[in-house]
């Protein structure tokens, strides 16, 4: 895993939210559900516990937050977690990119400027388990918010220019880390599947954002992976090539 990228994206959340009118998103969105409600309030708890240090992976604010992510895979854009634009691009992908980025960052601000990269390359092995289905999560929710971000940047690109430079850096980073995922021999072969077959099933939404040279650059990463996964796995990557090749080029992969 490369662990900045994830901290991008949830840099990037921040910053496009900034950058973009949020202005009628409410009113036209629907009202907040029961299943949001209590995603939000699983990550807060979550987030509360991490200001504090790194938890155990029994401790009842991670179990929470996993068993609400888990179940976000199978319900966003759904009634019981339906996509409402920012609102929920903030609420859902926001918050969890966000605590993917705190478990790798524990510990950093109080480490030498020097060894900071090798602190963070430790949390990300030493949490690895814990950010598992939250990751996967903050890709899929990214993925699914990207055709409403493409449509709503409207014209005014270069007004928004750093922003969404981010927020492109953000999706390539979580494609990435979801190839590295797939890739990774430490993992069981399980979870090596579902982070190739969530990552087959986004990423024609991934392309959107990225740039015809970012595209090939993962393109050619997932031929790398496809090389190391067992044969029943390689057609899921073919799906992620022909994906990333096929998807139109937008504002934002223009951009």
């Amino acid at each position: 895993m490369k662990p900045g990228l994830f901290a991008s994206a949830a840099g990037a959340v921040a910053l496009l939210l900034g950058a973009c009118d949020k202005q009628g998103s409410a009113s036209s969105s629907p009202a907040t559900t029961d299943e949001t409600a209590a995603f939000t309030a699983a990550a807060d708890a979550l987030a509360a516990k991490l200001n504090t240090g790194g938890p155990r992976p029994d401790d009842p604010a991670v179990k929470a937050f996993e068993a609400q992510a888990e179940r976000g895979l199978r319900t966003l854009d759904s009634g019981a977690l339906p996509l409402r634009g920012y609102e929920s691009y903030d609420a859902l992908c926001g918050k969890t990119a966000m605590i993917v980025a705190a478990y790798i960052n524990l510990g950093v601000d109080k480490a030498p400027a020097a060894s900071r990269t090798e602190v963070m390359i430790r949390n990300a092995e030493k949490y690895r388990d814990q950010m598992f289905a939250p990751t996967l999560f903050s890709a899929h929710c990214s993925a699914a918010h990207l055709p409403f971000l493409e449509k709503a940047a409207g014209a005014d690109m270069a007004g928004k220019a750093t922003a969404l430079q981010q927020a492109r850096m953000g999706a390539y980073g979580q494609v990435l880390g979801l190839l590295q995922m797939a890739g990774d021999p430490t993992l069981d072969e399980p979870r090596r599947r579902r982070a190739i077959e969530q990552l087959a099933g986004d990423a024609a939404n991934f392309a959107i954002i990225l740039s015809q040279a970012q595209r090939q650059e993962l393109a050619a990463m997932t031929d790398a992976v496809r090389a190391g996964l067992p044969d029943r796995d390689r057609p899921t990557a073919d799906r992620i090539k022909a994906s990333l090749a096929a998807a139109p080029c937008g504002r934002f992969c223009q951009m």
